[in-house]
């Protein structure tokens, strides 16, 4: 599997703590570097919970981002 990249997964957020900016909503954690990093340090394996964001755009009938 390549490389996963948090900042794609709706489990992923930023939290408001200076100290640990980074947030992983499935497994409860924060972190000061990539949720995923941390996962993979402390379990020896990929992160399992990976869900791809799915983002919505419109297009109206002009043909532009509404």
């Amino acid at each position: 599997m390549s490389e996963i990249r948090c900042c794609n997964c709706k489990h992923f957020y930023i939290t408001y703590k200076p100290k640990f900016p980074y947030g992983c909503k499935a497994f409860g954690i924060i972190a000061k570097k990539n949720p995923y990093l941390e996962v993979r340090s402390i379990s020896g394996t990929n992160c399992a919970l990976f869900s791809k964001k799915n983002i919505n755009v419109n297009i109206n009938k002009k043909g532009k981002l509404a």
